[in-house]
């Protein structure tokens, strides 16, 4: 199932334009064909075993690497979003959010966000997320709407 969609729809397509974004050219010899079809072929009772994921894989890296490499928790590709609007988005985030031209849209209440705004600058409170999706709403209605009018 990820072959068709997880890894071409998400995790490929994530290293592919990162990789290219730096002019790097970046490899999955894991994926090779071949070594996929003979993947394909081992029975899932030798592949995962006590709901241990990636069982045999695990087990045959044991020989190459340290185990506390092997079994620890999972690492996503998570961006730093915080961190940039604390530091370089700081001013973009600012002029986005508190401009004229987003206040008169009267989409949200301007002491909410700029109280969001301090207390994640501050370090207080982690409000990422809903920053970064009040940022992309207002951008969103510069190139869709206001461009409309």
């Amino acid at each position: 199932m990820d072959t068709k969609t997880y890894l071409p729809g998400d995790i490929l397509t994530k290293v592919d334009r990162t990789s290219m974004l730096v002019s790097l050219e970046a490899r999955v010899p894991i994926l090779d064909h071949k070594l996929v079809e003979f993947a394909a072929r081992i029975p899932a009772r030798i592949k995962i075993k006590s709901r241990e994921r990636k069982y045999l894989l695990k087990k045959t890296a044991e020989q190459l690497l340290p185990k506390e490499v092997i079994y620890r928790q999972k690492m996503g590709f998570a961006v730093p979003i915080a961190e940039w609007i604390k530091t370089e988005w700081q001013d973009i985030s600012q002029e986005l959010l508190m401009s004229k031209r987003a206040l008169a849209r009267e989409n949200f209440n301007p002491n909410f966000v700029t109280r969001l705004i301090n207390e994640h600058k501050m370090g207080r409170r982690n409000h990422d997320i809903l920053l970064w999706t009040l940022m992309v709403l207002e951008l969103w209605y510069r190139e869709f709407i206001d461009c409309s009018s």
